[in-house]
């Protein structure tokens, strides 16, 4: 069973350091791999959009969140990235033991770099999910 308590505390460390590091991100889930949300920040409900999700770690090329569609731009051994379009931003994904660590990067936010900042948070919840 996971530690809801360090796995909020992961996420909050996460959302502190984007902050002060410029990475803009403005939204975080951890999604299971049997596709429960474990967590979500308050400003990103993804409740209804689990298969989504799952749909993109087994290879579908786009999706829909939240009413706006993203693109996979870019599937590396870290993670995933899928970008909107219409500049709204992007959906970064990573998986990681137990589960994927899902995040929203807002538009202007360099999607790699935050690719690789989301991964070092992902490797902290290895088996905590």
């Amino acid at each position: 069973m996971f530690n809801m308590d360090e796995i909020k505390s992961i996420i909050d460390d996460l959302g502190i350091e984007s902050f002060e590091t410029n990475v803009k991100l403005a939204g975080v889930a951890v999604v299971s791999d049997s596709g429960n949300i474990v967590f979500q920040t308050d400003n990103w409900d993804l409740s209804n959009h689990t298969n989504n999700i799952l749909n993109v770690i087994k290879g579908e090329r786009s999706f829909v969140l939240n009413d706006t569609e993203f693109t996979i731009i870019e599937t590396t051994n870290e993670g995933i990235i899928g970008t909107n379009d219409k500049g709204m931003g992007h959906v970064i994904f990573v998986p990681f033991q137990g589960g994927i660590l899902v995040s929203y990067a807002m538009p202007g936010a360099d999607p790699l770099k935050a690719l690789t900042f989301i991964k070092t948070y992902a490797m902290k919840l290895n088996g905590k999910v």
